[in-house]
């Protein structure tokens, strides 16, 4: 069984799906630090079922899934999957591949599949262990773990040879039957307690049987005086109860007879509160209209002095800006001057600091030479300066080629200036063409402007005209509903109609007088609520009313038919003032005498203040206004709200209604058309703004055409003054380069030319510290112009920036003069808006003096009648205060006798009607029931608790106690076995464990013999008599040395010594392959190469997988791994098959 592929998606830096094909032999990963090549190993020890977070060095499961870079995002999900190659029939499964899949989702969800079937982790785990390869089994070997077997203590290394030897499952067996053995033994322990305290049980059950008896005799005796007491208790309480319920639906009589009353009394109080509530609402109308209006007054008048302010705002900024546009124009012009005279400067000035730097840099690496060369010896000296030397001549290669680049770049700067300037020409010819159509759209949009403004004047006329006629409509409407609801009250339809098909009806009153339609609101007025009536005959009225009365209905007026003609009072008094009677502005068919009778006293005046001199003069007439006002000496009824008032109420309506149609069809038509001018204007826009983007985007283009040109030219001036700077440079250092081989010559010659050697090059230090002072001063100076420059630059920038946006501005936002025409209306309309506000207003004050004199007159006659309503409030209070005793009284007797009856149902469990038919218990005693209860009930208490279930519970509790000592038997023979099984266990474990010590001792001394040739190393029990609890010394003596002691090895001996003993491991209990995470690290070459005889012992039997920095590793394995990592990506994997006869 050979490890295949391994495949990883989402496992910790492993982000994309990445998979690993093993080979046979020997493989081997290497890869930076941090790349990822350790979770390699981590992965297969999850995917092989380890559940510790420490073997994955992870704090939490979850932290496996790839937790997301600076650059991708974390994932939901980590999957693993191992392939094994099972065609040897390794694993005890009839296939040739084996494949585990184990996910993990961020939810904590997990799953585990083997060849793509769900699985349970403990069918992994025990497919691995049948293997060879499971979780006890040292097959994968990550860092630090060879560090953990120097550091163990012996019995730490007896625990690796026991799961080497397969001991530690029987350990796990034994100590399970260890864990059954005792808690068995708890059992037994437990039974027993439970034996004794069953039989202690046992008996006193007999004794609490007896008892239970005799408790039962005495309570129910208890139950029959309860049942027989609680039934007299209640026939007295439903007694009492039968009286107060009588005495209750008296009073009850008594207090409806005075509500009555009082609600006769408030219905009138309701009707004089209505009224002072309508007049005080009509006052808070008015009121709240003419603030209102006052409200609209102001809001006119900051309008019109808005439109004034705004009006002479547009008037000046009209004269002001062609001046400013010029005065931008120019200041634009001189603005771009400089900023391209200031760039020119501070291209120069850059060039300038640049050759400085040079300078600078060349004259203080020379400086820092000569330093360097002074503080040596003759030889170290010349050996300075031929480094030196061989230095320059470096730096003048590179210059070489950099000139090179330099003079091939800008053969490309050149080409790419020439493609710039032939799109700059296309462009300008472009900018041209486009320029020309913009003329034409700005003419058709200008002629759609001005369509559109002469049609929006015309759309707010007829918007205005269409206000006004809804106002209209809303107004006449209102008037509609106001009569309609004064007429709400008319009376009954049903019996309207049974009044018109009476016998004796004439016919209706309004009908027979016959009135005209000028004066029929006046009529209407004076009639009052006897404008609806019917007109009978004399001798039929009575028997018209009472066939009314007796069909139930009701709410209709009868007058009598009288042939007698009455006096006309107001006609003398009218005819003396000018004026005229109201019945004799009647129709020819009225009937003078019912005129005569109800409109004798009403005089036809014009007006309120003709009606108040009238009724003044002579109280007993009335006047009526032609529009339905009726005048008395104490009423006055404004607008009558008759049938005539109605009519003429429905044709204002009819009128208003027909003028709103035909304005509405003009508003139409005007607002489609407006509608069509601005579509028309809105299309030409955006004509406009296509075609100017189109030219701004080729102007735009051209500027930067423009500015990548200039951009080239400085690029080709830069890269001259490159050149330059590499020329001057190489001229210097070629002289640098004579004259260090000059000195090379002087300094390895004789003594006399070495010492005119130091003073040369004590002069030249002098002349090049000179020198780099004034390179440097150079330099500063050059930077300082830089930045002034600079700063120059960003000045003239900001404000050409800033007159630019002014310029645009000014263009972009002309005055429209039309604007100024419509600001002067506005205002105007404003204006006399205001002032009709204003007389309206007025016309409000007065009707609000009117309302507040009737305000004061409906106070009083409302608070008469509230002290009336007092009076009568306190005399149904009194009744209703002995009702309430008498309830009070009722819900006590009911309390009492639901309380006795749960008394019953508590303590007798019996009804009601169980209490009332219980017979008087037989008891020959002479005291009274009550006392002999108290008595029985004393006696109960005394017996105390008893147990009514004595015998069934002894009896159960005889079986509970066969069942325990059947049990404690079972559990006795139990306790031998599992004593026999842990001595069985014990025998074969220290078989198995001596067989495993002696063959891992031998493997053991004989690798470390591989790796210490001519050293001696063993493994020494240190309680040879107890092998199973004994702790294993690893004692290890290298050739040449006497100490045997592992831990006073070196480091790099302690390593090997310890491999040496994990290798002896897995030879004495192999395993298909081995995974090795980095175990050499700490070896040097020496000792690495004695590593690699040990992996050579495996190479033929195993497949071993290693991980490793080592290069002597690398050159041994058969297939190489390199893991590696891109900055905020994921790790990545690349393979390499070795040939073995090459690297060999």
């Amino acid at each position: 069984m050979l490890l295949k592929t391994l495949s990883l998606a989402g496992f910790k830096s492993f982000a994309d799906r990445t998979r690993l094909d093993f080979e046979s032999g020997v493989n081997v990963v290497v890869g930076p630090n941090g790349s990822g090549k350790s979770n390699l190993l981590d992965a297969l020890a999850w995917v092989m079922g380890t559940q510790a977070t420490r073997v994955l060095r992870t704090e939490k499961m979850e932290d496996v899934i790839f937790a997301g870079t600076a650059t991708r995002p974390a994932l939901g999900r980590a999957e693993v999957a191992l392939t094994l190659d099972n065609s040897d029939g390794f694993l005890p499964l009839d296939v040739a591949e084996v494949t585990m899949t184990r996910r993990l989702y961020r939810d904590g969800t997990s799953e585990y599949l083997l060849n793509g079937a769900p699985c349970r982790l403990l069918d992994l785990s025990e497919l691995l262990s049948d293997g060879g390869v499971g979780k006890h089994q040292h097959v994968l070997v990550g860092q630090g773990q060879i560090g953990e077997i120097l550091n163990a203590r012996p019995e730490e290394h007896r625990a690796v040879i026991e799961e080497a030897a397969g001991v530690t499952k029987h350990r796990g067996r034994r100590d399970r039957s260890i864990r059954r053995l005792e808690q068995t033994d708890i059992d037994v322990a437990r039974l027993h307690d439970l034996l004794d305290a069953s039989r202690k049980r046992m008996r006193p059950l007999k004794r609490q049987a007896n008892a239970a008896e005799k408790h039962e005799s005495v309570r129910a005796d208890i139950t029959a005086l309860r049942l027989w007491i609680g039934g007299e208790a209640l026939r007295a309480i439903t007694t009492r109860l039968d009286q107060a319920e009588t005495e209750q639906r008296v009073l009850d009589t008594s207090i409806n007879n005075e509500v009555t009353r009082l609600e006769a009394i408030r219905s009138g109080l309701d009707a004089l509160s209505a009224a002072a509530t309508q007049v005080g609402r009509e006052l808070e109308r008015d009121t709240s209209a003419a603030a209102r209006l006052e409200t609209v007054a102001e809001r006119l008048q900051r309008i019109a002095q808005v439109s004034r302010e705004r009006r002479y705002a547009l008037e000046s900024r009209l004269k002001g800006v062609d001046e400013r546009r010029s005065d931008l124009d120019q200041e634009i012009a001189f603005l771009e001057a400089d900023l391209v005279t200031a760039r020119i400067e501070a291209e120069t000035a850059h060039a300038n600091a640049d050759r400085c730097e040079v300078a600078l840099q060349a004259l203080e690496d020379e400086e820092r030479s000569l330093a360097e060369q002074a503080q040596l010896p003759a030889e170290g000296l010349v050996a300075n300066l031929r480094g030196d030397l061989r230095a320059l001549e470096t730096a003048a290669e590179r210059d070489r080629r950099e000139t090179e680049h330099v003079d091939r770049r800008r053969l490309v700067v050149e080409e790419r200036l020439e493609s710039e300037r032939e799109d700059a020409r296309q462009l300008i010819e472009r900018i041209q063409d486009t320029d020309i159509e913009v003329g034409k759209v700005q003419i058709a949009h200008e002629a759609a402007a001005r369509e559109r403004d002469l049609a929006e004047q015309a759309n707010e006329a007829a918007q205005e005209a269409f206000a006004e006629a809804r106002f209209a409509v809303a107004e006449a409407q209102a008037r509609v509903d106001a009569v309609e609801a004064a007429l709400a009250g008319i009376g009954d339809p049903l019996a309207r109609s049974h009044a018109e098909d009476a016998d004796g009806v004439v016919g209706g009153l309004a009908q027979l007088l016959d009135a005209t339609q000028d004066n029929a609101a006046a009529v209407d007025a004076a009639l009052g609520s006897w404008r609806d009536a019917y007109v009978t005959t004399d001798a039929k009225f009575d028997d018209v009313v009472a066939s009314l009365k007796s069909a139930g209905l009701g709410g209709v007026s009868f007058v009598a038919e009288r042939r007698s003609a009455g006096d006309v009072p107001a006609r003398s008094v009218a005819t003396s003032l000018g004026l005229v009677a109201l019945a004799d502005t009647l129709g020819a068919n009225a009937r003078s005498d019912l005129a005569a009778h109800l409109l004798g006293d009403v005089v036809l005046v014009e007006g309120w203040s003709t009606g108040w001199d009238l009724v003044r003069k002579h109280p007993h007439l009335r006047a009526v206004t032609p529009e339905g006002d009726v005048i008395t000496m104490r009423l006055a009824e404004p607008d009558g709200a008759g049938p005539a008032a109605m009519e003429a109420a429905r044709v204002a309506l009819e009128i208003a209604e027909t003028d709103l149609v035909s304005v509405r069809l003009v508003h139409d038509q005007v607002k489609q058309a407006y509608a069509e001018t601005r579509r028309t204007d809105r299309a030409a826009l955006e004509a406009l703004e296509s075609a100017e983007a189109l030219l701004a985007g080729f102007t735009e283009t051209l500027a930067m055409n423009e500015r990548t040109q200039a951009q080239g030219i400085a690029e080709l001036e830069r890269l001259d003054e490159r050149r330059l700077a590499l020329f001057e440079a190489a001229e210097a250092r070629d002289e640098r380069i004579a004259e260090m081989r000059v000195r090379v010559e002087q300094f390895a010659g004789e003594e006399r030319a070495r010492q005119d050697a130091w003073d040369a090059l004590n002069r030249r230090r002098e002349d090049v510290a000179r020198r780099r002072d004034e390179a440097r001063t150079k330099r500063q100076e050059a930077a300082a112009v830089v930045a002034g420059i600079a700063e120059r630059c960003l000045q003239t920038e900001s404000r050409l920036g800033s007159a630019q946006t002014e310029r645009q501005s000014v263009d972009t936002q002309p005055i429209d003069p039309s604007v100024v025409e419509l600001l002067s209306v506005v205002e105007t309309r404003a204006r006399r808006g205001g002032e009709l506000v204003v007389d309206h207003i007025e016309a409000l004050r007065e009707r609000q003096r009117a309302l507040r004199e009737r305000v004061g007159e409906a106070d009083t006659r409302l608070t008469d009648a509230h002290s009336e309503e007092r009076q009568l409030e306190r005399s149904v209070s009194e009744s209703k205060d002995r009702a309430n005793k008498l309830a009070i009284e009722t819900a006590e007797l009911r309390v009492r006798h639901e309380s006795v009856a749960e008394g019953l149902r508590r303590d007798a469990d019996a009804s009601e009607e169980e209490a009332l038919a219980a017979p008087r218990p037989e008891i020959d005693e002479d005291d009274s029931l009550e006392e002999i209860l108290v008595s029985r009930e004393a006696q109960l208490r005394r017996m105390g608790p008893i147990n009514p279930l004595a015998a069934i519970e002894y009896q159960e509790l005889s079986q509970e106690v066969d069942t325990l000592e059947a049990q404690l038997g079972d559990l006795e023979e139990s306790r031998n076995e599992l004593r026999k099984v842990i001595t069985a266990l014990d025998d074969e474990m220290t078989i198995m464990y001596r067989a495993a010590f002696e063959e891992i001792s031998a493997l053991y001394e004989e690798n470390f013999s591989l790796v210490f040739p001519g050293g001696k190393g063993q493994l020494r029990m240190l309680d040879p008599t107890d092998a199973l609890e004994s702790g294993i010394e690893i004692e290890a003596q290298p050739l040449g040395k006497k100490v045997g002691r592992l831990s006073l090895l070196s480091g790099g001996e302690r390593s090997l010594a310890a491999l040496a003993f994990l290798f002896a491991v897995f030879r004495a209990r192999p395993s298909p392959f081995y995974v090795l995470d980095e175990v050499e690290a700490a070896l040097d070459d020496a000792n690495l190469r004695r590593f690699l005889r040990l992996v050579d012992t495996l190479r033929g039997s195993a497949q071993v997988v290693i991980i490793t920095h080592q290069q002597q590793t690398m050159e041994a394995g058969d297939i190489l791994y390199g893991v590696t990592m891109e900055p905020g990506e994921s790790s990545r994997v690349l393979a390499k098959k070795l040939d073995r006869t090459k690297v060999s």
